[in-house]
């Protein structure tokens, strides 16, 4: 087993930059970080890189990955287009970097990042102005743990629809009143809803009654208002109807692919054909998202550049491309299954396609277990921007969330952050609704 000491203890941080290079149980290697020397260095398994002095501060940990990031490529001959980067979102160390009027780019190479990335990262923030931090606007989060079926990379806590029946008719009716208690705690405390969105698990995996109930309480019809869709076996004429009267403004329909083959193999119950016949039923009524993963179990490059071509003959509005990521208590990591080496090769090539065909990266984000160690970007086309997700994942909004599960974030004074998470279990949630609700109303309280 592969052991790490140091002379600053951020063992855990290093860890996470070792698992780039190693299988951490698996490897016999004992690596020494001292920092903190007159002459810091990192010896692995008795060779030594002698790094240079780092000034001690904020970022001292961020810079120490970075350290031992750069020793361990020197070591093994590897490198990665993130460098050390493993748990600090990218752009918002590139905010950092343009707040210390530093060219971004140039700023991000000292953490090992490729130049194409920082590129990325640095149109992506260029895409983003005109959004900033406030600490009176707020999105309206709720959540709907229910789906159809398990994709097998999934590892949201959802349950299927048709054996919860009971389950799902009493969290409903508690949903609606945590909705309707979150609306008065904002009006009373003098917070700004800036947009709603529902998610899940499907929201559409409701029956048509249960969904028009959740967004006919909803308040907020005159903002940015998107209802996850994603699977088409869930979505009806009427259930279109449905949002579009309640004042939803944007859906996602998400193939993940285009093969016909990949969607049996990941669970899903739809055909690539009908993904596009729901398509052009809610064209013209809604913006759009669609989502494509790259490095689905079996699918080569070919497969995923079809994929590509196909959502662009669509054209939606905004069209996210995520990396799969082996998410604990996913199918996919359970059963330790191999996935193609060339997902990065589809992430460049879905980068170059569409920002060829007009659409515009203005939202990145990455997770732990990301095959290829890469990143998910939403891109979209001129002004059709989803500001929930620039605003949410910049934490530049605080979040009132409601529902299992449902993480709130409130924004203070002097960048602190705090949340509060629902419980993930549904009967829990059921059963501590009265005392969480109230936690939540003070939460949001005035200071």
């Amino acid at each position: 087993m592969l052991k790490i000491s140091s002379d600053y203890a951020i063992e855990s941080e290093l860890f996470d930059v070792a698992r780039l290079f190693f299988d951490i149980e698996a490897t016999d290697i004992d690596i020494e970080c001292a920092f903190l020397s007159e002459m810091p260095y990192i010896s692995i398994d008795g060779e030594f890189f002698y790094l240079r002095p780092i000034e001690n501060g904020d970022k001292f940990s961020r810079l120490c990955k970075a350290e031992l990031y750069r020793a361990l490529s020197g070591y093994t001959g590897k490198t990665f287009a993130w460098g050390a980067l493993t748990g600090v979102r990218p752009t918002k160390l590139g905010y950092e970097i343009a707040a210390g009027n530093e060219n971004i780019v140039s700023g991000l190479s000292r953490y090992g990042v490729s130049q194409s990335k920082a590129e990325i990262i640095e149109r992506i923030i260029e895409n983003q102005k005109g959004y900033s931090r406030s600490l009176n606007k707020v999105n309206f989060y709720v959540h709907i743990p229910f789906c159809t079926s398990r994709c097998n990379y999934c590892s949201f806590v959802s349950l299927p629809v048709n054996h919860n029946e009971k389950l799902m008719e009493r969290y409903v009716e508690l949903l609606i009143e945590e909705i309707k208690c979150g609306a008065d705690t904002l009006r009373n405390n003098g917070f700004e809803v800036d947009s709603v969105y529902v998610g899940g698990g499907t929201p559409t995996a409701l029956d048509e009654r249960s969904l028009d109930a959740i967004l006919n309480v909803i308040p907020y019809k005159n903002v940015e208002f998107t209802v996850e869709a994603g699977r088409p076996d869930t979505i009806s004429d009427e259930k279109l109807d449905i949002m579009q009267k309640n004042g939803v403004t944007r859906i996602s329909i998400n193939p993940q692919t285009f093969s016909d083959k990949t969607l049996i193999k990941i669970g899903r119950s739809h055909t690539a054909e009908d993904i596009k016949k729901v398509f052009q039923k809610a064209k013209g009524r809604f913006d759009i998202n669609m989502d494509l993963i790259a490095g689905l179990e079996d699918e080569t490059p070919n497969d995923f550049r079809y994929s590509v071509g196909e959502v662009l003959s669509l054209r939606p509005e905004n069209i996210t491309v995520h990396t799969l990521a082996r998410k604990n208590g996913s199918k996919i990591k359970n059963e330790q299954r191999e996935f193609s080496s060339s997902v990065d090769e589809m992430v460049e090539y879905a980068y170059k396609t569409l920002c060829g065909a007009g659409y515009e990266p203005y939202y990145l984000y990455r997770q732990k277990n990301m095959v290829g160690n890469l990143e998910n970007i939403g891109y979209s086309l001129p002004k059709k921007f989803c500001a929930n997700n620039i605003t949410t994942m910049e934490e530049f909004y605080s979040v009132f969330a409601c529902g299992a599960g449902a993480i709130s974030k409130r924004l203070f004074g002097g960048g602190r952050i705090e949340r509060l998470a629902n419980v993930r279990d549904v009967k829990l949630y059921i059963e501590q609704f009265d005392s969480r609700l109230d936690k939540k109303s003070k939460f949001f309280a005035a200071e």
